[in-house]
């Protein structure tokens, strides 16, 4: 499956995907900590629940935002495309 690690419920190599989500938590000192959260997905621990991969996607999905456009990067390579540099 993933061959990195195995999984970390039933020990098999049946992890077929780690996602890596965006989360804070809270430190000892009040202070919110930007962390990155991780889900494995096994196929031998998760076959069939689905509603735990909709629990894990779905905060996420809530504040995932796709980047602004750089509008002077956009205007840098039409300018030279138009001079024939791409």
């Amino acid at each position: 499956m993933t061959g990195d690690r195995p999984c970390h419920r039933c020990g098999t190599d049946s992890v077929v995907a780690v996602l890596r989500l965006p989360h804070t938590w809270t430190n000892a000192a009040g202070d919110p900590v930007p962390v990155i959260r991780e889900v494995h997905l096994c196929a031998h621990c998760d076959a069939g629940d689905i509603a735990r991969l909709t629990r894990a996607l779905l905060p996420w999905l809530d504040r995932a935002r796709p980047p602004e456009p750089d509008e002077r990067a956009w205007q840098a390579d039409v300018d030279a495309w138009h001079r024939g540099d791409l």
